[in-house]
This record gives structure tokens, C-alpha cells and sequence, in this order.
């Protein structure tokens, strides 16, 4: 019979440190959805996040879990297969799902290996990339507040579509000698106030903008991008591949998530597509745990930047090994992803 693959999922919120606002809303978590992949000894993890906006009942999915992937499944090519199924667009996989269990494969299968799971798709890490901090919509006060305590950052992305939007930024840069860049996600509505406010944002100093039209404004994204003074990055519209060869044209970039894209293996093959566009390239996070967020990072040297701030903004973090230095999420020598479960336990209860 030899080894078994053994496959568990479990739903758990993560909380946190202060109330997160974005365009879409102010929340006090995000609901996860982490799964273990073991087999002989050796555990992998995966993490999906999804905050409500995306329309995914995370609970529901966790105890459906096993209607998608058998508990146990016998020998060696279990691996293999499983890694086939996620990989494959037409089984009608939850996203979340497809996603953790691909995370957690991969973190497995490089642990086997004993290699960083970025070895496994031929990632060099011979070069760090910044990372943002996230300043959500908030007031003047907390905003300066966040600004403290994350002085070892030198790149803040703002979040906008608040009614305080200039008066953060202005407080911004009045405040901090860092860069900056601005995530409207998709508040703003019409070309010319969008032109008018990057124009504005151009002569603050601002580096990008991120998703500064809906995605059902596609149609105008042409003459967004003809116009702009700043690139312009686009992220809810490109979930992955797909996206990326109808849109390529009228973006300077993207921002590619894991969770969009249905895990690591399928994130890889879009950053891989960018840069032969010679597209900008954001790696981005739902505000993962250290599990999704260093999955992530397998991919920043081939990055332009990454916003893989998840474990700093949380207060509860089921795993560790996230470490910042210098502005940059340094990637871990230890194989797999580097994001170590605090808690053995933790699956079981």
C-alpha cells in the first residue's frame, strides 16, 4: 500500500491589529481558509484569504472540503495527481481551494525535495525587492499611528476611496520622507477625474496607482493608460492569464495574487507572461497569514515590488518565519516556503 497523502482543511479568522478600510469597506478580519498536505513525515501548508468582497463563504468551503479532495489518498503518485487536479481550469474547484491546496502541495513537494519551493520553478533569490505597508482608510491620527510602527518600511501604499483621501496623503507626505504609491481599488469612476487626481498624485511624489477604475470600465482603460502621468497597475481586472492577454496593452503592470490566480503554479506562469510583456510586476496578498504571504514571496525576484505586508498587520498569525529587513520580506533558506506552523495543533482543533 506505501505512504499515504493525507489532505485537511480548516477555516480560521484572521484578526486585525487595527481596523483595515479599503474602498470596499472596513473590516476587523479576514476569513482564511488553510490546508495541510503531509505524507511521510513531512507537512505542507497553503492559505487562501478572501475577504467578503470576493463573495466566497470560507466556513462552507472548509467543511466541504472532502466533497473536492479525498481525506487520504495511497502511494506516491498521489501527489502528482492532486498537484494535476488543482492545476487544471475545468473541475469546477472553489478558487480558495484551489489555491491552498496547490500552496500546500508545493510546500510539501519542496520539502521532500529539502529545497525553497522557489528552487522547484527555477527562482533565483540573488535580489530583494521593496515591500509596501498598507495604510488603510483611516483617520490623520491612526494613520500617523501605523507610520510609527513601521519605520523599518520604505514604501506605503495608501488605500483611497475615503472622503479624507488628499488630507491622508498630504499628512503623508508632510510626515514621512518614504515613497508611496496609492490602491483606489476601482473607486474611481470616470477617466477625467482620474487623469486630474494621478496628475495630482504625480506632483506629490506618488510612484503608481493600483486599479483606479472598476473593472466594468474596461472599456475606457485605453484612454486611462494613453493619458496617465503614472503607470498604472491594474489588479481586480487581471485574475490571470486570461486577463493579462486582453489588457496587457492598456496597463503598465499588474498585480498578481495567489489567490486570484488559484495558487503559486498558476501565479508563476502570469509573472512569468508579464515580464516577457516587460510589464511591471506587483505581487500582492489578500492580507495572508506568514503561510500565504511567504508562498508569495517565492516570486519577488522576479517582481518589480511586493505587498506581502499580511503578517504585519494581523495580531493572531497561525505560522511564523515573515521577516522584514531593510524595507523587503527577506525569502527563508529552509525548504518549502519558510512559513513555520506555530502550533501543532493547530489542524486538530
Amino acid at each position: 500500500m506505501g505512504e499515504s497523502l493525507l489532505l485537511s482543511a480548516k477555516h480560521f479568522q484572521l484578526k486585525f491589529k487595527s481596523p483595515f478600510g479599503i474602498a470596499h469597506g472596513t473590516r476587523m478580519h479576514t476569513d482564511a481558509l488553510f490546508v495541510c498536505a503531509s505524507f511521510m513525515g513531512m507537512h505542507g501548508y497553503g492559505e487562501a484569504a478572501a475577504p467578503p468582497y470576493l463573495g466566497f463563504d470560507i466556513p462552507e468551503l472548509a467543511t466541504k472540503f472532502h466533497d473536492y479532495f479525498p481525506s487520504e489518498m495511497n502511494g506516491s503518485e498521489a501527489i502528482r495527481s492532486t498537484m494535476v487536479k488543482v492545476s487544471q481550469s475545468g473541475n469546477a474547484i472553489p478558487n480558495p481551494l484551489r489555491a491552498a491546496v496547490d500552496i500546500a502541495m508545493y510546500d510539501l513537494f519542496a520539502k521532500l525535495s529539502n529545497k525553497p519551493m522557489r528552487s522547484v520553478f527555477n527562482i533565483s533569490d540573488d535580489r530583494k525587492v521593496k515591500c509596501s505597508y498598507t495604510l488603510g482608510i483611516s483617520s490623520v491620527e491612526d494613520m500617523m499611528e501605523k507610520i510609527d510602527a513601521s519605520s523599518d518600511f520604505t514604501l506605503f501604499k495608501i488605500k483611497l476611496g475615503g472622503e479624507n483621501d488628499w488630507e491622508r496623503i498630504e499628512a503623508f507626505i508632510n510626515y514621512s520622507s518614504a515613497n508611496f504609491c496609492v490602491d483606489v481599488n476601482q473607486a474611481w469612476n470616470s477617466v477625467e477625474y482620474s487623469v486630474q487626481s494621478i496628475h495630482r498624485l504625480k506632483e506629490m511624489g506618488c510612484l503608481f496607482v493600483e486599479q483606479p477604475m472598476p473593472v466594468a470600465m474596461e472599456k475606457d482603460f485605453a484612454e486611462l493608460f494613453k493619458k496617465s502621468s503614472l503607470p498604472i497597475i491594474l489588479d481586480e481586472s487581471v485574475q490571470g492569464l486570461n486577463e493579462l492577454e486582453l489588457l496587457s496593452s492598456v496597463c503598465h503592470g499588474i498585480n498578481v495574487k495567489l489567490m486570484k490566480c488559484g495558487g503559486i503554479d498558476a501565479a508563476q506562469l502570469v509573472v512569468r507572461q508579464a515580464n516577457k510583456l516587460r510589464l511591471k510586476v506587483l505581487v500582492g496578498c489578500m492580507s495572508e497569514s506568514t503561510c500565504g504571504a511567504m508562498a508569495a514571496a517565492q516570486l519577488s525576484p522576479w517582481a518589480d515590488w511586493v505587498d506581502l505586508d499580511g503578517p504585519r498587520l494581523i495580531n493572531n498569525d497561525p505560522f511564523e518565519g515573515a521577516i522584514y529587513k531593510d524595507g523587503s520580506l527577506l525569502l527563508s533558506d529552509l525548504s518549502g516556503s519558510g512559513a513555520v506552523l506555530k502550533d501543532a495543533q493547530f489542524f486538530s482543533v
